[in-house]
């Protein structure tokens, strides 16, 4: 398990080798999951990491360049289906 330096768990999305858009903890080498699509596999890395107070995602775009990051907070221990979401859209 790969931690940010607050102690926060790090999910990547990027194209993987087959064309499949993979969900990954960092440092860790097998996907947790793979879709079609950059969305599904968004969606799913957001349901994830929404369970996880302080988690961070990273999305890459096919390219290999990071275009997205954002840190998950948990509002609400009675909801961990709702979290604050903070994004910081990098360029592309």
């Amino acid at each position: 398990m790969e931690f940010d330096q607050k102690g926060s768990l790090v999910f990547r999305v990027k194209q993987g080798n087959a064309g499949k858009w993979i969900v990954m903890e960092a440092g860790v080498e097998k996907p947790l999951a793979s879709f079609d699509t950059q969305k599904d596999a968004s969606e799913y890395v957001f349901n994830l990491a929404s369970t996880k107070d302080g988690s961070k995602v990273e999305i890459f775009s096919e390219y290999g360049t990071q275009i997205a990051e954002v840190k998950v907070e948990i509002f609400s221990e009675h909801a961990p289906q709702i979290a604050k979401v903070d994004a910081a859209n990098l360029s592309h």
